[in-house]
């Protein structure tokens, strides 16, 4: 609900927050929202690039299907099935988890703004955050660039360790 402060006089002196309050947020949570895309997409693509290790079999091409959490438990059982693949070691299966968490509770949640105050609250199904500040939105944008970097640079390797065998 957006909220527009009165033109009746009568209001004049009612201090209203500031809409930029609001916009700061948005910009703050599209941010956040761009960087777990590029996680969840380079997630896929690191089972793909698995199971091309595997010789691609039909049976598994499912693995690299499914909701982000799925996925994620799919990478997790490809690592604990073949620990040796070295596509798999730097995976930080617990920084993606609690990301993927917090990424849920932002994306999912109501924005509810005090008109008046200017101060917020997400609105989830089982509770209230008044703990997402604009800040902790771009720290958590931080972490998830640098996981989605750390997933990049597992499949360019894996790449140039493919062209190294190359006849």
């Amino acid at each position: 609900m957006s909220y527009q402060r009165p033109s009746d006089p009568q209001f004049d002196d009612v201090p209203w927050a500031d809409p930029a309050i609001r916009t700061n947020y948005e910009a703050a949570l599209g941010r956040l929202i761009l960087a777990h895309n590029d996680v969840d997409l380079h997630l896929t693509r690191l089972i793909e690039e698995c199971l091309k290790q595997l010789d691609n079999p039909k049976h598994l091409k499912k693995l690299a299907t499914g909701s982000f959490i799925e996925r994620w438990d799919n990478v997790r059982m490809l690592r604990a099935i073949r620990p040796e693949m070295t596509l798999l070691l730097g995976v930080d299966f617990k920084e993606l988890h609690e990301l993927n968490e917090l990424r849920n509770i932002v994306a999912h949640g109501h924005f509810e703004q005090n008109p008046f105050q200017g101060d917020y609250e997400l609105i989830t199904r089982k509770q209230r955050h008044n703990d997402f500040s604009v800040t902790r939105l771009d720290t958590i944008t931080a972490r998830l660039t640098a996981q989605a970097e750390a997933l990049k640079v597992s499949i360019w390797l894996n790449d140039l360790d493919d062209l190294d065998e190359a006849p």
